[in-house]
């Protein structure tokens, strides 16, 4: 299987033209593996699910025709099953998901069911950094993981909210604990969005607990603009030096793979 730092990504293909470009490119990684980061927002004036972020209301391109066009492309059908592309889909609200969730159902038919664990089912359902102004989900935790059940074998892509207050806050026992208590009895794979800002020394102490808890979890690091290269060294030398934790982390980070490139030579 590829690294999973090879993973090429997408993010924020929520229009038309951002969804031609992520379904015609190629990895610049010869053994990369594409995957499409798209967010999902409830659409009042067309009352279904439609592809867009927060603060937008509405959008031009429905979750329907969004998935349409995946699958028409055969975007996870035309590499091997451990090459096989990914598909994280974010739902900003509860409305949004309780009006996805039957889009999606059609799109699962399309997948053989060894893929559908490329398919991921990402929201942030519990608090996160700073503790004290990074505002409240969007879902009850419990309520979005039963909802979840009803697309079996898919990957849960479960997060915390982030505050702007300061980027740098780090995650705290309290929160991973949280998470943990409420996962623990789950049988699907799962990944735990992390704000890469925020990954520190301080984080880490919590939530490395997250990888010696289960060997099915991993953790995505995020971030949309480039980091210093001190944190990157800062990231790489913890998640990927270290025998026990390497090839456990996807990164959907701005300069990361140009900055893997300068690393691996």
């Amino acid at each position: 299987m590829a690294p999973l730092a090879a993973v090429c990504w997408h993010h924020a293909v929520n229009d038309q033209e951002s969804l031609e470009a992520a379904l015609s490119s190629r990895s610049k990684f010869d053994n990369g593996i594409q995957a499409i980061e798209a967010d999902i927002i409830y659409s009042a004036r067309q009352g279904c699910a439609v592809m867009g972020h927060p603060p937008a209301s509405d959008g031009d391109l429905s979750l329907a025709s969004f998935l349409e066009q995946v699958a028409r492309a055969s975007f996870q059908i035309q590499s091997s099953e451990h090459a096989c592309p990914i598909l994280k889909l974010d739902f900003k609200s509860d409305r949004a998901l309780d009006l996805g969730l039957m889009p999606v159902k059609e799109y699962l038919r399309t997948l053989p069911p060894p893929r559908h664990k490329h398919l991921w089912i990402n929201a942030d359902i519990l608090k996160g950094p700073p503790l004290i102004s990074s505002g409240y989900p969007q879902f009850a935790a419990r309520d979005f993981l039963d909802k979840s059940a009803e697309l079996p074998n898919t990957t849960l892509s479960l997060g915390w909210t982030t505050g702007l207050a300061d980027v740098h806050s780090p995650y705290v026992a309290s929160m991973v604990d949280e998470m943990m208590t409420l996962v623990d009895d789950l049988q699907c794979e799962i990944t735990f969005p992390v704000r890469a800002t925020s990954f520190n020394s301080e984080s880490w102490l919590h939530l490395r607990k997250l990888f010696d808890r289960s060997s099915r979890w991993t953790l995505t690091l995020w971030w949309s603009q480039e980091l210093p290269k001190e944190q990157l060294d800062f990231i790489y030398n913890t998640l990927e030096s270290d025998e026990r934790y390497k090839n456990r982390t996807y990164y959907d980070i701005v300069g990361l793979r140009e900055f893997l490139c300068e690393r691996m030579k």
